[in-house]
């Protein structure tokens, strides 16, 4: 069976599981179907691109080979080999990488506990931008308000969701 092919049925399987989240909201009441419903629509609408992007591509971007030495000279081998090993060994263990990653998700949950929702997507977001460096400094707050804003308009404006505004709302409503 072809890649395009097994991605294919993943795709159409995910299809099916967004039309059954759909066909079960339908017996929900309005209030209980405002999350499970605009997102199993987002991600019907997000399969069907997925879908259609795959297909309408050219075969040419997915064939990868990345056995092949043909082309390649003994002496870019030998060098790329010897930087693998270096990279490989400047690498910190799994665990380390892993407990970074544990770490990471704690200290979001910590931020949401204590500031709230939406101030801690802003601060979570920003600092990941800032600390990262993926973009300049204008670009990760940018890039964080608009992240935050939009958060804040699907699920407080549109889904009328009440937020949690953290152990440091009395605290702020009682210098407000």
């Amino acid at each position: 069976m072809s890649r395009r092919a097994q991605e294919n049925i993943v795709a159409v399987a995910l299809l099916f599981f967004f039309g059954g989240v759909i066909w079960l909201c339908q017996d929900f009441g309005p209030r209980a179907r405002m999350i499970p419903l605009p997102l199993a629509i987002f991600g019907v609408v997000l399969t069907v691109i997925q879908i259609a992007w795959q297909n309408l591509r050219s075969t040419d971007e997915l064939h990868l080979d990345l056995f092949s030495t043909a082309g390649r000279s003994p002496v870019l081998d030998e060098e790329s080999a010897t930087t693998r090993t270096r990279e490989s060994a400047a690498r910190s263990p799994a665990w380390l990488r892993e407990a970074g990653a544990f770490g990471i998700v704690g200290l979001l949950i910590a931020l949401i506990f204590v500031t709230g929702i939406i101030p801690a997507v802003f601060l979570f977001t920003g600092g990941y931008f800032l600390l990262t460096r993926h973009y300049s400094m204008r670009a990760s707050l940018a890039y964080t308000a608009i992240f935050t804003s939009a958060i804040y308009l699907l699920f407080v404006v549109a889904l009328q969701i009440q937020p949690y505004h953290g152990m440091l709302a009395p605290l702020v409503e009682r210098f407000s």
